[in-house]
């Protein structure tokens, strides 16, 4: 051994500091293990994220669910994983879910899907312990629904207390070797970045963006640190109705190919027009959807009839706004515009 290669010996097993690696050995260190082809990579982090009620928290179960069973997802290939869902938000509402699948599937959830029921603060190291102690050789992945139900006593546009949370989740993976997946929302002014501070985003290995295409929901890969950015996979959220709970809530299902509907730049009459004005204005104001019975009454004042017959006029207009594609109307009669 030449002095030169001695010297770079004594470097790279030097017990005082770090080790260092050469390209040799670089070249066997384990290899890029893909748990969704392409979009989720094993010990890594993720977030499904986008604007409230858009179905970020049925995309994701949908994923935990096809994870657990090793199914394809959206037509990617899928390994098969043990997973844990932990609804930290609303888990009230999980059995719902769970019962609407299994409905709609024929099929009995797998068992190596389990699920969290319980208060966590992950700026709070003794929390981060159970976390590891919880998912430690019992999960390949962590969804977290949603981040901002584990961070609640923490600022999310703090880089400080961010930090010591990105810390926590780093040290989830690196203890356990699992990935983590956070549903999230995005900002309030801006519906394609993650809301708080930018450090969570720039951690994130994997972001995909839920949005919303001519009605329907859809995701895409908007920032992926080991792959590409995809294209927009669109979805129906189909309700199903769970009669012994008299009660009802959806599942996912992909929608390969939806046909172009043809959209005149304008409405034809001039209530449907003013309706479409009124809208714009109101949920450009708000940032939020709009009640129907509210975007009634606002388009009323406006509508070129008698007043026995104002509302009449006006709730035909919206509905034909909704029929042509213009806006979009939710189970709970929130109107939207159509992306």
């Amino acid at each position: 051994m030449t002095t030169q290669n001695k010297s770079f010996e004594n470097r790279r097993l030097n017990l005082n500091g770090y080790p260092l690696y050469s390209a040799i050995d670089v070249a066997n260190w384990p290899r890029i293990d893909w748990l969704i082809e392409g979009i989720i990579p094993r010990r890594s982090s993720a977030v499904i994220f986008g604007e409230s009620r858009i179905g970020k928290s049925f995309l994701a179960l949908d994923m935990a669910i096809k994870l657990a069973k090793g199914e394809d997802w959206f037509g990617y290939a899928v390994k098969h994983c043990n997973v844990i869902y932990f609804p930290a938000e609303s888990p009230l509402g999980l059995f719902q879910r769970l019962e609407a699948r299994r409905k709609y599937s024929g099929q009995e959830l797998p068992e190596n899907l389990l699920f969290m029921r319980s208060s966590v603060d992950l700026g709070n190291i003794d929390d981060v312990n159970k976390v590891i102690a919880t998912v430690s050789s019992k999960s390949d992945v962590l969804f977290i629904d949603t981040f901002n139900a584990v961070a609640s006593n923490s600022d999310e546009n703090s880089s400080k207390e961010m930090g010591k949370i990105l810390n926590g989740v780093r040290r989830i993976i690196d203890e356990t070797g699992c990935t983590v997946i956070f549903v999230h929302h995005c900002g309030w002014s801006d519906n394609d970045r993650l809301r708080g501070h930018s450090s969570f985003s720039a951690a994130m290995d994997t972001r995909i963006l839920v949005t919303k295409d001519r009605g329907h929901p859809s995701w895409k890969v908007k920032g992926q640190r080991e792959g590409a950015d995809t294209g927009l996979h669109k979805y129906e959220l189909r309700v199903i109705e769970i009669q012994e709970l008299d009660c009802s809530s959806c599942v996912v299902v992909p929608i390969d190919a939806i046909p172009a509907e043809k959209i005149s730049p304008q409405p034809k009459s001039q209530n449907q027009k003013t309706c479409l004005r009124v809208a714009k204005e109101s949920i450009a104001k708000t940032q939020n959807p709009i009640q129907l019975e509210n975007l009634i009454s606002e388009v009323s004042i406006f509508i070129d009839a008698d007043s026995k017959h104002k509302r009449q006029r006006a709730s035909e207009a919206i509905r034909s706004l909704i029929k042509s594609g213009y806006l979009d109307i939710d189970r709970d009669d929130l109107v939207t515009l159509r992306c």
